[in-house]
């Protein structure tokens, strides 16, 4: 018997610190696994990868987010969300990936 898990990309107004925001991505990813689900965490997946001060790479940050989120099953939104957060809510939506709040899903 196969079993699928749960894709969940990992969403939420992260700290412009760096250090503070993998904590937490980190700590979201733990409460997502004791749920069954597989975190899709950029913070953590890109970390030291693209230059945030350079809008090319940011950019392309942008696009392969937003190609994540259209592979999973769901977006988590952690926290209180921003503009960033809204803007992915709203293209997983567009891509019918369910949106939802981790309170929700704990």
């Amino acid at each position: 018997m196969s079993r699928t898990i749960s894709r969940a990309y990992v969403s939420a107004a992260w700290s412009r610190n760096r250090v503070d925001a993998e904590d937490q991505a980190r700590k979201y990813c733990r409460e997502l696994i004791a749920k069954g689900k597989l975190p899709i965490c950029p913070v953590l997946m890109f970390s030291d990868v693209f230059d945030e001060n350079d809008p090319e790479t940011e950019k392309k940050r942008r696009k392969m987010c937003d190609f994540l989120i259209k592979t999973c099953r769901e977006l988590i939104i952690c926290g209180e969300p921003d503009d960033r957060v809204n803007e992915e809510a709203s293209t997983a939506r567009e891509a019918g990936v369910c949106v939802n709040m981790l309170s929700g899903v704990l």
